[in-house]
């Protein structure tokens, strides 16, 4: 079964999978492709019959879900929107910029005229890069939602200026740490009407829901604390709240499709499973419904029997577990990746009898594998916020050491632990110039106890620091 997968940034990808896959098989195909193991973020969109948005199950078949199936058109986007900080990979921090992106432009993010300003001049920034008066275009007008003033474009001028020479990667990054500071960021909209027929956006977000006018102007907001239930039925979908006083109230919301209902329907309940708990439960992640045939064989044959179940939500992670897990696989991924890199090489040649060709000899696998190593602890000493600059900083009382002074003093709780920061302690950890040195020391010691003073070293693959072994 093929599958045309369209990117945020309009980039179709061609996937095929089984005729029998689920959901998963073919996330998990792209997400391979563009190198991202941060999974858990990201879902499957396709429109339905209605036009509606609906986000692909990924514990189904593609099959029992997808009304044409030549081929399967689907869309990702990131259905769990996090803060920056906690994105570990650039490849998965790219894709939440490029999808926030289309929401900003959209008018979906309602901004103050000076947040619109910034936002216009790191999107300028990020697209068109150093600022050009040929070549700047800015989007205020979309961001704001109405034309900029002759002082505005000056001011928005100046900030583009003001970011020359930073990098696409940074220049991102300050985008999301601007964005996630909005009300609405990570909020998935949904159309409905009322009992009185009035049109309602519908947002469910990582606080609760926001009940909209077609323009996104506030009607009410529902903090989940005081949801006591969430119902489907057809194409409605009831709310139950409780009020400040021992009553309660139910809202009724009437969608385009029973499928709507149900995306919303799930949507309130994955979201508040991934935001505010601390882990899926049971109840939860094995809901499923079946169909006639299932449910006939459940009857008659074994009620624990497989056939004809269909899982109706598509969480098993919240996201706290979803940070710890991305975190343990890139950690593994990169000590199984490195221990492969060793063993490339295949069995150690003797040292006296160099192979033809120049080819690397056993002191030289060991430099490089020294070398590679040598990156890996450079890049443990970057900021896990900004990733430029060195750690440097201690969050007290907890001692966790994650970021740089600047970055530090603008946490007022810690990014690993999440518990509340006291004072900011300046730390002193080896550089990456004595980390050389050491390296370069222990790699010379190395050669003479090994006894490979002697040897053929083919210097045209390797760089002057990487020379470890000399003639």
């Amino acid at each position: 079964m093929l599958c045309h997968v369209t990117r945020p940034d309009s980039v179709v990808m061609e996937i095929e999978v089984d005729a029998k896959a689920n959901g998963e098989d073919c996330l998990n195909k792209v997400c391979r492709k563009l190198g991202i193991i941060e999974t858990d973020y990201f879902g499957l969109q396709f429109t339905g019959s209605k036009g509606e948005n609906l986000w692909l199950n990924l514990r189904n078949r593609i099959s029992q879900q997808m009304d044409s199936l030549t081929p399967c058109r689907l869309r990702l986007r990131v259905k769990f929107f996090v803060e920056p900080h906690l994105i570990l990979q650039e490849q998965t921090r790219h894709l939440f910029f490029l999808h926030m992106k289309q929401e900003a432009h959209s008018g979906r993010l309602q901004m103050s005229p000076e947040q619109a300003e910034e936002l216009s001049a790191l999107l300028a920034q990020a697209e068109f890069g150093d600022y050009n008066q040929n070549t700047a275009e800015y989007c205020y007008s979309q961001l704001c939602g109405k034309e900029p003033s002759h002082a505005t474009i000056n001011s928005i001028i100046a900030r583009h200026r003001a970011l020359e020479g930073l990098s696409p990667g940074s220049v991102e990054y300050q985008a999301l740490q601007l964005v996630s500071s909005l009300e609405h960021y990570g909020v998935e909209w949904h159309w409905a009407r009322d009992g009185d027929g009035q049109k309602l956006a519908i947002g469910v977000g990582p606080e609760g829901i926001f009940i909209c006018k077609e323009d996104f102007s506030l009607i009410s907001r529902i903090t989940y604390p005081i949801i006591q239930i969430a119902t489907q039925s057809g194409k409605n979908v009831y709310l139950t709240i409780t009020k400040e006083t021992t009553s309660s109230i139910v809202l009724l919301f009437k969608l385009i499709s029973t499928r709507a209902a149900s995306g919303l329907y799930r949507a309130i309940t994955e979201t508040h499973a991934f935001y505010r708990c601390d882990t899926v439960t049971n109840a939860v992640m094995m809901q499923y419904s079946r169909d006639f045939k299932g449910h006939l064989a459940s009857l008659f044959l074994n009620e624990n029997i497989s056939l004809g179940k269909k899982y109706v939500f598509d969480i098993r992670r919240t996201s706290k577990e979803v940070y710890d897990h991305a975190r343990r696989t890139l950690y593994n991924a990169g000590f199984v990746d490195f221990m492969s890199r060793a063993h490339e090489h295949g069995p150690a040649r003797s040292p006296g009898k160099a192979p033809e060709g120049g080819a690397n000899c056993t002191s030289c696998q060991h430099s490089r594998i020294l070398q590679e190593k040598l990156q890996r602890l450079k890049e443990a000493l970057l900021c896990m916020l900004c990733c430029e600059e060195q750690i440097d900083s201690a969050f007290c009382p907890c001692g966790h050491m994650v970021c740089c002074q600047s970055c530090a003093a603008q946490l007022q709780s810690c990014p690993v632990c999440r518990s509340e920061v006291d004072h900011v302690q300046h730390v002193y950890l080896p550089t990456c110039a004595s980390l050389l040195n050491l390296a370069v020391t222990s790699s010379a010691h190395l050669a003479i106890h090994r006894g490979l003073a002697s040897h053929n070293c083919p210097n045209k693959d390797y760089s002057n620091s990487e020379k470890l072994c000399h003639t």
